[in-house]
């Protein structure tokens, strides 16, 4: 029996959701590196506030520059760390919507399951039985429904 592939191959799945979590998360390192940059910027000027500001700006770049260069660098691993782990809850809720959408169409969709880090779990326990729920009250109602209606092959 074939495994079936559990990655997902797909960074963003919402784009509307996890994009909104990647601009929180560069704003907020946005406003970190400034007030950062500030801070050191300050510090220094507290050292010597009489030196001229060349000479303070000169100072604060050579003394802080290393930790810029690491912000900078840990950026990118800030925003995919936040959307792999926004993946673990937005693919379950679209694998909820696909479902609902095949529900409403009439259709029988399979039974959910998700991926073994995703949040909401239990959510797929309760769509599963959503969907017994319906698949019994369809095979109820066609079973009623059979013998009274006559047969359309005249």
């Amino acid at each position: 029996m074939a495994q079936r592939d559990n990655q997902r191959h797909t960074h963003f799945i919402d784009p509307e959701v996890q994009g909104a979590l990647t601009r929180r998360i560069v704003g907020q390192w946005v406003v970190f590196t400034a007030a950062a940059t500030a801070i050191a910027f300050l510090l220094t000027w507290m050292s010597d506030p009489f030196s001229p500001l060349t000479t303070i700006l000169s100072e604060t770049w050579w003394r802080y520059a290393p930790l810029l260069l690491v912000l900078v660098c840990m950026l990118p691993i800030f925003v995919m760390d936040t959307v792999k782990l926004s993946n673990k809850f937005t693919g379950p809720v679209f694998r909820l919507r696909q479902v609902a959408r095949k529900l409403a169409a009439g259709e029988r969709p399979e039974p959910v399951n998700f991926r073994g880090g995703d949040f909401w779990r239990g959510l797929a326990d309760d769509m599963n039985l959503v969907i017994q729920r319906v698949a019994d009250a369809e095979s109820a109602s066609g079973l009623q429904e059979s013998p009274s209606q006559p047969s359309s092959n005249n």
